[in-house]
């Protein structure tokens, strides 16, 4: 049986969301555009990621190897011309050095990458670059002591020595690392971020500086030489990091067109 359709049951059997699409269409809604939110390290994913395998890093060298730094900060003021037998250095033990050694140079890149890189969202091979460039100079520092002191100094003062360096620089990463967090998470000002982060640094030279009097220049009439050798193996590096540091700046920005 065949049904002649009208005009009317034709309109009722099409699409009814066509006429709703139509007043979506050309419905104008009154207002302003929205002010895009600007970038902010704490809600990088990048970020946040490297900033909780840094306190990962930290948990586990403060919780398993709480020895170990008990030991590292005796043998540091410790007086004795000659390390004890029992001092050798266990495969757990330099584990612990070595996290401690990457997890300051993760903090350190870190910083130096909101100081000189903070408009950089999402370029962790920029981030990677400044992790990398505080690691070589680790690598390098350490290995001008090492050779130095091989040429000048004989083996029983060489071990002390690196144990040292290597405890300063770790410690330093774990004093940085509540800087990181106020400076990730609470804004805090770079004034401040820079007093804070001078504070350590310097701290840690001095320690350094009485270390190294400590074990190679006993005597007052070598003072001279001493300047000289904590001024040409700790101070000019420091000002070859920053100069690599600013050049790398430079060529960041220019890479991404800021």
């Amino acid at each position: 049986m065949n049904e002649t359709l009208t005009p009317d049951t034709t309109l009722y059997l099409q699409a009814q969301d066509s006429l709703l699409a139509r007043l979506l269409t050309y419905t104008e809604v009154p207002g302003r555009e929205g002010v895009p939110v600007p970038y902010q390290l704490r809600t990088d994913d990048g970020i946040t990621t490297l900033v909780l395998l840094s306190f990962f890093i930290l948990a586990y060298v403060l919780s398993k190897g709480k020895y170990f730094l008990a030991q590292q900060a005796k043998e540091f003021f410790s007086t004795r011309e000659r390390p004890s037998f029992f001092d050798e250095e266990t495969n757990v033990d330099f584990r612990y050095r070595i996290l401690l050694v990457l997890n300051t140079c993760l903090i350190a890149g870190l910083l130096l990458f909101e100081q000189f890189a903070p408009h950089a969202p999402g370029r962790l091979w920029g981030l990677a670059v400044y992790v990398g460039v505080c690691l070589s100079y680790y690598v390098l520092k350490f290995a001008t002591y090492s050779f130095t002191n091989w040429v000048f100094f004989n083996k029983s003062k060489q071990k002390p020595w690196q144990h040292a360096y290597s405890l300063i620089f770790g410690v330093e990463g774990i004093l940085l690392f509540p800087v990181l967090l106020l400076l990730v998470y609470f804004d805090l000002p770079v004034d401040k971020k820079l007093i804070f982060a001078g504070l350590v640094i310097i701290l840690g030279k001095i320690l350094l500086f009485c270390k190294c009097a400590s074990i190679f220049f006993g005597k007052k009439q070598r003072a001279f030489y001493l300047i000289v050798y904590f001024c040409a193996l700790e101070i000019v590096p420091c000002f070859v990091l920053g100069r690599t540091i600013i050049t790398i700046s430079s060529l960041h920005n220019k890479i991404l067109g800021l």
